[in-house]
């Protein structure tokens, strides 16, 4: 009989164990983590521009970088290429006031 409590304690005392094994918030975000774990680039650059907003900070991704640094042309194609296909990524999601009224950019 004192044998199985004292593998019931062992068995008990193995799963608390395991549970104290948890990874800070600021590691599982980390661009290194979220690759080793399968995740892509725009989840790492999602993650960085939630993050600088709830701080209150600007965070431009490099893909967004590119596309303010193009002449004004090639934005206009872009911008009109965005407008016609809801799809296409116009980086203006994270970067906009929130305003509870509507308006003719929420189109």
């Amino acid at each position: 009989m004192k044998i199985k409590l004292l593998l019931v304690a062992i068995i008990a005392l193995s799963v608390q164990i395991s549970a104290n094994c948890a990874t800070s918030v600021d590691r599982t975000v980390s661009q290194e983590y979220l690759r080793n774990n399968g995740y892509s680039k725009q989840i790492y650059d999602t993650i960085n521009v939630s993050r600088a907003r709830a701080l209150g900070e600007e965070f431009y991704s490099s893909e967004e970088i590119k596309y303010r640094s193009s002449k004004a042309p090639v934005r206009w194609w872009k911008k009109f290429h965005a407008y016609l296909d809801p799809a296409k990524d116009d980086f203006s999601f994270y970067h906009h006031d929130n305003n509870p009224e509507p308006s003719a950019s929420d189109l």
